[in-house]
């Protein structure tokens, strides 16, 4: 009974300092403890694609040139964070005129505004999926068109520890996020040409994203060469993530 009232104290004791009383969701790799992880296009393709889904018309709009850092401790996934971001002179929708008024003032406003960058401060809801796989929620925000707003994307995760295969994507252990879910141009102040009523008739207000995101254990160079064309004027990568508390 003493042993009970004593453990039962203790326990108390704990959430009154802030001490977390949930344990951590750990998968089963080889690796422990939290390592950084770099998107780069060179060692693995993460793409973001963007779906619109209008009475008049459908469309696609890709971008393989996404920028990102991710910290994963794979045997505390509770800890998560990181942030994905692409440049809107990137987007592509298989029709020139339309990638080039999407870089426009009417639209994204490039410009002013150069990329789109959810970031991501913590998860929620992790569950385990099988040895080396988890669903979370990730929640942070989404920054567009000079707007901020929240975001909780569900999402899967992935862990591959360090092997020969990934030692040939320029590092050792690798991690793979996918994610889908909805973000309403509205909410960013994207609202179109004016006059022309183009959202809710030829553009959705609702976009459909997924994201498939690579994350390698090992810094990228400095400059990182794709097969796309740069515009004068990009803007530069996003900063690091601030280093753990």
């Amino acid at each position: 009974m003493v042993a009970i009232v004593q453990t039962t104290v203790g326990l108390v004791a704990l959430g009154a300092l802030g001490a977390p009383l949930a344990l951590a969701t750990a998968l089963d790799v080889k690796a422990s403890g939290e390592k950084t992880f770099y998107l780069n296009p060179r060692a693995a393709n993460s793409q973001i694609t963007i779906f619109s889904r209008a009475p008049l018309e459908d469309f696609t709009t890709v971008s393989n040139r996404v920028s990102g850092e991710w910290r994963v401790d794979p045997k505390n996934l509770e800890s998560t964070r990181g942030y994905f971001a692409m440049r809107i002179e990137d987007l592509r929708t298989g029709l020139d005129v339309r990638d080039r008024d999407l870089r426009g003032p009417d639209w994204f406003d490039a410009a002013r505004f150069p990329e789109i960058k959810i970031e991501i401060s913590r998860v929620t809801g992790v569950k385990k999926t099988g040895p080396n796989t988890a669903s979370m929620t990730l929640v942070g925000v989404c920054s567009m068109h000079g707007h901020t707003n929240p975001v909780s994307i569900p999402a899967t995760l992935a862990y591959l520890d360090e092997s020969p295969l990934t030692m040939k994507l320029g590092g050792g252990d690798v991690i793979r996020i996918r994610a889908e879910f909805t973000l309403r141009l509205s909410d960013f102040g994207v609202t179109g040409p004016p006059g022309t009523e183009m959202i809710g008739f030829r553009v959705a207000n609702e976009q459909e994203v997924k994201v498939a995101l690579v994350g390698v254990a090992g810094k990228p160079p400095e400059e990182v060469e794709v097969h796309q064309p740069r515009i004068s004027g990009a803007a530069p990568a996003p900063a690091p993530l601030p280093p753990p508390r």
